[in-house]
């Protein structure tokens, strides 16, 4: 149990870390960003350079800005996400579970409006490689994700249609940042069947797009930190002065509501994978009460149309959503696991096993927490 009262001190001795002032910072960073925008030459520089960050390219102006439609009467968005439970040693069993819930939302059309659906996936073991992986939790993460763009394109395919603009939302970066740092098996493995689901998306020309909530990136700032440098970064300590700032506070600066960045091309080592076509691209959307950053793939960014229809679903979907978009949201809903859902999974695994004349040995841990003793 939660002791309140000491919490509240606990807080308190650490509120000046916590509540840090950082408007000295992004004020050097809006100053450096204001500069290198009007440079016409900075595009050509910063390509000379040899640097430890990731430095996107991007098309037209640095600071181009572009607005987007806050209304849409008739459109199609779907989205897919997944939850799991992991395998859990004390429950007595490797079995685990992913579960994936679907959306679809169908506005300004005859016909069913909603449709919503889960999908469990039992697997009975989880035999992993200790060498490629640190641990199951890293496996089954990778496996849900896989899972996750098998279910959007089909989902996808099957609402496929010509009478309205159609996208699918991706809760997440189609940038796999988690392969960088995995064993190249499992990198091979995962990265071509991601790759693949990419594949058929741009196959059956499927808008698609991966929306990121809170984003952390610093591809902008990463400009701004070469440009403290005077593009000469080693040894260079000047860039520390914007540490705190990310790509979001950069956009800040200079979009209003409803209004998108132009479009970056990431550079990042894992990108370097992907077929041209589907090499990773990204802007920046205020949708009204955060910075957001969308992620597609080369062959809809390359197609003005088709970034502004990606954009005018996204901004009508955080608008109806109240800052968030609706079928992302219900996906997640769909999708999630909660403690009721776990609890009656493994009564199950128990149940069946007693119909089989076989019983699971759950840990004492677990037994405890069923019910405590005094």
């Amino acid at each position: 149990m939660l002791n309140r009262c000491k919490l509240i001190k606990e807080i308190e001795a650490v509120s000046d870390k916590l509540f840090v002032d950082f408007s000295h910072e992004r004020n050097i960073a809006r100053e450096v960003w204001q500069r290198i925008s009007k440079d016409p030459a900075f595009k050509y520089k910063v390509k000379s350079v040899q640097s430890p960050w990731i430095i996107p390219d991007w098309k037209g102006k640095l600071d181009d800005v572009f607005t987007v439609a806050q209304h849409l009467e008739k459109y199609v968005v779907l989205s897919v996400d997944g939850s799991q439970i992991y395998p859990d040693r004390h429950a007595g069993t490797a079995c685990h579970l992913i579960n994936v819930g679907y959306v679809e939302l169908r506005y300004g059309l005859s016909g069913k409006k909603v449709y919503f659906n889960s999908e469990p996936h039992v697997f009975a073991d989880l035999d992993y490689d200790r060498e490629l992986f640190d641990s199951p939790v890293e496996l089954v993460n990778c496996k849900r994700q896989d899972f996750e763009f098998v279910a959007g394109h089909e989902l996808s395919k099957s609402c496929k249609t010509d009478a309205c603009p159609l996208v699918f939302l991706f809760d997440g970066s189609i940038i796999f940042w988690h392969l960088e740092s995995k064993a190249t098996e499992v990198k091979q493995y995962f990265l071509a069947r991601y790759l693949k689901m990419l594949q058929a998306f741009y196959e059956d020309r499927i808008l698609m797009a991966g929306y990121i909530s809170l984003t952390k990136s610093k591809e902008l700032v990463n400009l701004i930190r070469v440009a403290l440098c005077d593009f000469v970064v080693d040894n260079c300590q000047e860039y520390k002065v914007v540490d705190s700032v990310v790509d979001a506070h950069i956009a800040l600066f200079y979009l209003e509501p409803f209004e998108r960045t132009t479009i970056f091309k990431n550079n990042s080592k894992i990108s370097e994978y992907y077929p041209e076509h589907l090499r990773p691209h990204f802007f920046y959307l205020h949708v009204g009460n955060e910075i957001v950053r969308i992620e597609i793939p080369a062959w809809i960014a390359n197609d003005v149309q088709k970034v502004d229809v990606v954009s005018n679903v996204i901004a009508d979907q955080a608008i109806k959503g109240m800052g968030y978009p609706v079928a992302i949201a219900e996906a997640h809903e769909q999708a999630v696991v909660k403690g009721p859902d776990r609890e009656f999974f493994y009564h199950l695994i128990n149940k069946i096993g007693l119909e089989h004349n076989r019983t699971i040995k759950i840990s004492q841990k677990s037994r405890k927490k069923l019910g405590m003793g005094i």
